[in-house]
């Protein structure tokens, strides 16, 4: 049986990749396609946001499942916003404590799911190892305890955290850890200015160091963050970011006598949670929810949430929900979105429904799980109203009608995945291309790279497997449909490794 190494790339794009590709810029990377199997549209989940996709990966279900609604999500229990850390301002103004323990201990330990398995608790009951490094989804059995540095301490004001699940391997940087035997020595990239390990370079030495003292685990997930956070500024300079991601890749595969000798030891996986979209640099390529929403009383972003507050807002970029808390505001939100053409999709749910508008349009669509329309991935829809709003064609057949996607990749389950991600009214929006959400201490992204959509510039990520034969296991890949994959190739003995 072949090990199984799986590398997160933060906000890895196919146009990216293929053009330094052509540029002969990322050896590693190219030479991992050449043996293996590529695709340059994987499709990913939505909203297209880091905390979302790593929890469906992680589990092979979408948010209506697992149930993380968003890197930014509103608690109606608690009456309050949750950020897994996006922004220096919504952390400081929701305080830094809050979203610390949120993303450290929360995610894992009672937001998500418990009626969900991860792939980390899944390969413990096949008596397979497994592996976590600088993933925020890593739910498993063993327990590990939380070392803030002494800044963080002093930013959460010495608050105690309560020790943190996580599998055989595990690392969030500096913050919480397995023992390793032999220890890793320490270096540079822990420290205040690595952002206490959260990067790529500690990452790649954590797995360098399991790879050289043979103590690698059967299936190890790797996250490397610098890509997403370098093209979020500089989005026009991506094919040399994306250039020191390889210089990475190369120095893991350099850890075996020869690049080949690495992908017949070990399968290679490699993919993006999702891509970005280049924003605009004029003002009006902020969307600015706070003034469409003028007099109605929208919820103070640190909260807590008073009873004459008509709505809350959660901000995820290109994406935002939006919680209407009385009656008939959700009338009045959704007819004012609508106004507004740089909005793309407006979509609520009514029942069992999901109704979908487009700012600017008048036209509608609604659709719930189960009828006469199947789409490509098997799953069977009934749709009312007009498909051209979520760009899907339809073509009957004397089975039934067929579906299939354009502009938004399997948007029927992926939308539908994040509305019914809670049991609360949520009317959930999408910028177009170009165009990103403003609203009060949001971070913007005029002349960056933002993400957060359906659309297929944001949902559309590369996959490569490399090491496990060059037959394609998939007609339309999925980063949901990944952890079964991995479970075959770890406990299914049919593929011979």
């Amino acid at each position: 049986m072949k090990k199984v190494i799986f590398f997160m790339i933060d906000s890895l794009m196919p146009h990216v990749l293929d053009e330094c590709i052509r540029k002969r810029l990322v050896p590693g990377l190219k030479f991992l396609i050449e043996k293996g199997v590529y695709w340059d549209q994987c499709t990913t989940v939505f909203p297209t946001m880091t905390a979302t996709v790593d929890c469906s990966l992680i589990t092979g279900e979408y948010a209506d499942i697992h149930k993380i609604p968003a890197l930014i999500w509103y608690n109606p229990e608690e009456k309050r916003l949750v950020n897994y850390i996006n922004g220096m301002m919504p952390v400081l103004k929701l305080g830094m404590y809050t979203c610390a323990h949120d993303v450290i201990c929360s995610l894992n330990e009672s937001h998500l799911s418990k009626n969900v398995h991860t792939i980390y608790e899944d390969l413990e009951k096949a008596g397979k190892t497994s592996g976590s490094i600088n993933l925020i989804a890593h739910r498993s059995s063993q327990k590990y305890p939380v070392k803030m540095p002494f800044l963080l301490k002093l930013g959460t004001m010495f608050r105690p955290f309560e020790d943190v699940s996580g599998p055989d391997v595990f690392t969030l940087g500096r913050v919480a850890r397995s023992k390793l035997d032999p220890p890793l020595p320490w270096s540079w990239d822990e420290t205040l200015i690595g952002h206490y390990g959260i990067n790529d370079h500690f990452a790649t030495r954590v797995l360098c160091h399991l790879i050289r003292h043979q103590i690698l685990p059967d299936f190890t997930m790797v996250y490397l963050p610098d890509n997403d956070h370098k093209v979020h500024r500089k989005p026009k300079e991506a094919c040399q970011i994306l250039k020191k991601v390889d210089d990475k890749i190369q120095k893991v595969l350099n850890m075996f006598s020869s690049w080949e000798d690495a992908i017949q030891k070990h399968v290679f996986i490699l993919t993006g949670d999702h891509g970005q979209t280049l924003i605009g640099q004029a003002k009006d390529h902020n969307i600015d929810l706070d003034d469409h929403l003028k007099g109605l009383k929208i919820a103070d972003y640190a909260g807590p949430v008073k009873e004459s507050d008509d709505l809350v807002i959660a901000n995820n970029e290109r994406m935002t929900n939006i919680y209407p808390l009385k009656p008939h505001v959700d009338t009045e939100i959704i007819y004012r979105l609508q106004q507004d053409p740089r909005i793309d999709l407006i979509a609520y749910k009514s029942d069992q429904w999901v109704e979908v508008r487009s700012g600017g349009k008048q036209e509608s669509l609604r659709f719930c799980p189960e009828g006469s329309s199947v789409d490509i991935y098997g799953r069977s829809w009934t749709l009312e109203g007009n498909p051209a709003i979520l760009d899907l064609e339809i073509s009957g057949s004397v089975t039934g009608e067929k579906v299939s996607f354009g502009d938004y990749p399997d948007v029927l389950s992926r939308l539908y995945g994040a509305l019914f991600s809670q049991s609360c009214p949520i009317i959930s929006c999408t910028a177009k291309p170009g165009y990103d959400f403003k609203s009060a201490y949001s971070p913007t992204h005029l002349g960056g790279g933002s993400h957060g959509s359906l659309h297929y510039i944001d949902s559309t990520v590369p996959l490569i497997i490399a090491g496990a034969g060059q037959d394609s296991p998939f007609e339309n890949p999925r980063l949901v449909d990944l952890k079964g994959y991995i479970l075959d190739l770890l406990t299914k003995t049919k593929h011979g490794f």
